[in-house]
């Protein structure tokens, strides 16, 4: 090894050692192979499975989504049927569970969704039958069988556990899941204790086809190294949640609708984007996307929801008027152009959930209930061809020093 200088910088790809470059932070690093999602950064698409997010935002629904997510294709009508039953059938929660939620009434949400999603992989008998056999390396027809039941259950509890804890939070009865209601409004319903406005339901589950999957992003690339160990979905999902509650991931739809709060008048938006070009000034949330490099193609279909919903509901607290400006000089700022800076989903998506009462801190937690299928459709795909993730560290510090005794120091 050579005694060069350690070059180390915390923005920017590719970093120097003394062992060679390191890729800071992992930055277009490949892991595997998928079918699941792409992305094209440079000309803003998406596709789930080769359809494009447009279409499926158009014409489907979360339901539908996700068996396309999980199992590599659009389900005939009779397949689809029958795997809303089955998510309908597994939407409760063992009892110790949700006393787990109970005693977490209190914490921040993404807290009780991690604690209660171990717990209920505790106390699923098909987790622990999985369990025993990749204990001895056995992963074959019945085991994968038990891994797709396994994923469906957890794509069935999350809005259950989000639910529970609001209800919880509020000190408020229980409101037990329906099985005559769609995923999205049985998610609204098991909230607030009443059926939903249509468009309400509707715009949820836009919200949980447009984050059902996006590649290899920080919570993802979590659930892929967890379960490289051979430990079980739940597990690592809810090391997924772990990851997906940290600022930088998760949480920016929460930060930009307290921005949009905070600056209440539109014509505040030139002057703070104008401040956020300079060094020291504040971050426009929602704004600019590690992969994407041209406007976010979510961003637009939740826009033109979010539009539709004030148009019928009102824009009191003026959070569209306030985005909207914002955007408009974001779009046309040169700093942002040459940036290649466009808004993202997040910059749209919590404008809706406020005025549907939801409270800030459950945003990121739905965001949990429509990625678990990513998660799990990952987590499967890398078991077809699994490899324990141990990368390596560039060791730059001092070697064979001479311990001091502890009197001697």
């Amino acid at each position: 090894m050579s005694e060069q200088t350690v070059q180390i910088r915390t923005s920017g790809k590719v970093l120097q050692s003394p062992c060679g470059p390191i890729v800071h932070g992992l930055e277009d690093v490949l892991i595997k192979n998928t079918t699941i999602s792409d992305i094209d950064g440079e000309k803003g698409i998406l596709w789930y499975r080769g359809y494009r997010i447009e279409d499926l935002a158009k014409f489907s629904n979360y339901e539908e989504v996700s068996f396309l997510v999980l199992y590599g294709r659009l389900p005939t009508r009779s397949e689809l049927k029958e795997y809303e039953r089955r998510l309908k059938s597994s939407r409760d929660l063992h009892p110790a569970t949700v006393e787990v939620i109970r005693a977490l009434a209190k914490a921040h949400p993404m807290f009780a969704l991690e604690a209660a999603v171990a717990a209920e992989g505790a106390y699923d008998e098909d987790n622990q039958k999985l369990i025993e056999a990749l204990r001895v390396g056995r992963y074959k027809a019945e085991e994968k069988e038990l891994a797709y039941r396994i994923a469906e259950k957890l794509i069935a509890k999350l809005p259950t556990m989000v639910a529970y804890h609001y209800r919880f939070s509020k000190g408020l009865e229980l409101v037990r899941p329906r099985d005559d209601l769609s995923h999205a409004a049985n998610f609204l319903y098991m909230m607030f204790g009443k059926e939903p406005d249509p468009l309400a339901a509707k715009g949820i589950d836009l919200y949980l086809i447009l984050h059902a999957d996006h590649e290899v992003p920080a919570s993802t690339f979590t659930a892929h190294v967890v379960v490289s160990t051979l430990s079980d979905l739940y597990s690592s999902v809810a090391a997924a949640i772990a990851a997906l509650k940290g600022p930088l991931h998760g949480g920016a739809n929460e930060m930009a609708v307290r921005n949009y709060l905070e600056i209440g008048d539109p014509s505040k938006a030139k002057e703070l984007v104008e401040a956020a070009t300079k060094p020291g000034g504040p971050k426009l949330m929602g704004v600019g996307h590690r992969v994407y490099k041209a406007y976010d193609p979510r961003a637009r279909i939740f826009k033109e929801f979010s539009r539709d919903y004030v148009a019928k509901f009102g824009d009191p607290k003026n959070l569209f008027a306030v985005a909207s400006a914002i955007e408009h000089e974001v779009l046309n700022n040169p700093y942002f152009q040459q940036r290649k800076l466009y808004p993202n989903v997040d910059f749209w998506s919590g404008i809706a959930f406020y005025y549907m009462g939801v409270p800030y801190e459950y945003f990121t937690p739905i965001f949990a209930v429509s990625r678990v299928v990513g998660w799990v459709a990952h987590i499967l795909e890398y078991w077809e061809n699994n490899r324990i993730f141990r990368p390596r560290a560039c060791y730059a510090g001092p070697h064979d020093l001479q311990y001091i005794p502890i009197d001697q120091r």
